[in-house]
């Protein structure tokens, strides 16, 4: 079977992708577009936790 598409189940964004993925434990796996998209969320955790805890968010003012 020479034009077979490999297909996985992201486990994250939970539906089936073709392409790139990478393993996350033992059988799970991640689409590349899940994992860019998780990869910038966790960059911002600080600013995204204060987000959800509906604190604002405090901008600095140059004088």
């Amino acid at each position: 079977m020479d034009g077979e598409i490999k297909k996985r189940f992201c486990s994250t964004g939970s539906h089936w992708a073709v392409g790139e993925g990478r393993k996350i434990g033992a059988t799970r796996w991640i689409c590349t577009a899940c994992f860019l998209r998780r990869k910038t969320e966790l960059r911002n955790l600080a600013k995204n936790k204060r987000l959800a805890a509906g604190k604002p968010i405090k901008k600095t003012v140059k004088k």
